[in-house]
């Protein structure tokens, strides 16, 4: 973890779900939203590929379609009270929660211009951002080992500097972190109690991680 120490011009959370986006904006390491921070991302795998193609055909309406669930409409990163729909690209296998509200005599699908400029904007400020970044730090909740080198050389031609990558996996039942030592030069991977707004844990993974 002590590789991970100082400051980033860029510190990008890479999913699974909302969890590493929400501690970065608590911490103040967060200026801008990522296109992967309030959806739900469960295949590592899928997002290299997402990534590999500069989010080419991401969130297109054709591969779209609402599946079983609701959670809450998020407007400019505000909570409103009002439903969302579940909402998953089936080509890349990511879900939106948070941008489809439910509304009545409406189709899901009403507010589908304005959400995908939304994330098309977030696609490319993203990449712009990567390129212009000396020091980048990505965050992902779950990842294997094959998953965490493949996503380093997805990475690479992406980026304009040095990249490094923080895994974090929530394991039921433990108490404490545990550095995984995957002995992978750049990539440092943890095991943290599988909590969800575990602030203390996060604090604690954080301290000494700045912005430039």
């Amino acid at each position: 973890m002590a590789e991970l120490r100082g400051a980033y011009d860029c510190i990008v959370s890479l999913g699974s779900s909302c969890e590493p986006a929400a501690h970065l904006r608590r911490k103040g390491l967060r200026t801008f939203s990522s296109p992967l921070d309030w959806v739900v991302s469960l295949s590592l795998t899928d997002v290299n590929r997402l990534l590999s193609s500069r989010f080419s055909g991401y969130m297109d309406l054709r591969n779209m379609s609402p599946i079983e669930g609701n959670d809450v409409f998020v407007e400019n990163e505000v909570v409103m009270p009002v439903k969302s729909y579940f909402v998953k690209d089936y080509y890349y296998n990511v879900i939106s929660v948070h941008d489809f509200p439910v509304l009545e005599g409406q189709e899901w699908s009403s507010v589908y211009p304005g959400f995908k400029n939304k994330i098309e904007m977030r696609s490319q400020r993203l990449l712009d951002q990567l390129i212009a970044s000396r020091r980048a730090l990505f965050i992902r909740w779950g990842s294997t080992y094959d998953e965490a080198v493949a996503l380093q050389q997805v990475l690479r031609p992406l980026t304009g500097g040095e990249y490094l990558i923080l895994i974090v996996n929530g394991v039921d039942g433990l108490e404490s972190v545990i550095d995984n030592a995957w002995g992978l030069p750049g990539i440092s991977s943890l095991s943290i109690p599988n909590r969800a707004g575990d602030s203390e844990t996060w604090d604690y993974i954080l301290d000494g991680i700045s912005l430039a």
